[in-house]
C-alpha cells in the first residue's frame, strides 16, 4: 500500500489519535454536556410540574372559593329569609295587639256611653216624675178653672223646654 502512498505507521497514529480524541471528548465534554442537558430538562420539567401543580391548586382554591361564595349568599338568603319571617310575625303581632286595644277602647266607650245613658235616663226619669208632679198639680189646681187646663199644658211643655 505503499504504492498508494499510505503509511501505516502514521495511518495507525493518526487512527490511535482520532480514537483517543473521540475517547476524551466523550469521556470530558460530551458526557458532561449531556449531563447538563439532561439537568436542564429535569428543571425544565420540574418547573412545568411545579406550574402545573400550581395551576390545579389555583383551580381547586377558585373551587374553593366560589363555593364559600355560594355558601355565603345561600346564609344571606337564609338570614334575610328569617329576619322576613320576624318582620311578618312581628306585624301579625302588632297587628293583633292593635286590635285588642282597640276592642278595649271600644268596649270602655260603650261602657261609658251606657253609663252615661243610664244617667241621663235615671235625669229623665227623675225629671219627668218632677213634671207630672208639678202638671198633676197644676192640673189639680187648674181643674177648678176649665180654661187654665190647655194652658197649664202649654206651661208645662215651655218649661220642659227651657229646662233641656
Amino acid at each position: 500500500m505503499e504504492k498508494l502512498g499510505i503509511n501505516w505507521g502514521l495511518l495507525i497514529a493518526q487512527l490511535f489519535n482520532v480514537i483517543f480524541l473521540v475517547w476524551l471528548l466523550g469521556q470530558f465534554l460530551y458526557k458532561p454536556i449531556l449531563n447538563m442537558l439532561s439537568e436542564r430538562t429535569r428543571r425544565v420539567q420540574d418547573s412545568l410540574s411545579a406550574a402545573d401543580q400550581v395551576k390545579q391548586q389555583l383551580a381547586n382554591a377558585k373551587k374553593d372559593y366560589e363555593a364559600e361564595l355560594i355558601k355565603a349568599r345561600q346564609e344571606a338568603a337564609k338570614i334575610v329569609t328569617q329576619a322576613q319571617d320576624r318582620a311578618k310575625s312581628q306585624e301579625a303581632e302588632i297587628i293583633a295587639q292593635a286590635r285588642r286595644e282597640a276592642d278595649r277602647i271600644r268596649d270602655e266607650a260603650r261602657t261609658t256611653a251606657s253609663q252615661e245613658r243610664d244617667t241621663l235616663l235615671s235625669d229623665a226619669k227623675g225629671k219627668i216624675a218632677e213634671l207630672v208632679t208639678l202638671t198633676a198639680t197644676r192640673v189639680l189646681g187648674a181643674e177648678l178653672q176649665a180654661k187654665g187646663h190647655e194652658k197649664l199644658i202649654a206651661e208645662s211643655l215651655a218649661a220642659l223646654d227651657r229646662r233641656n
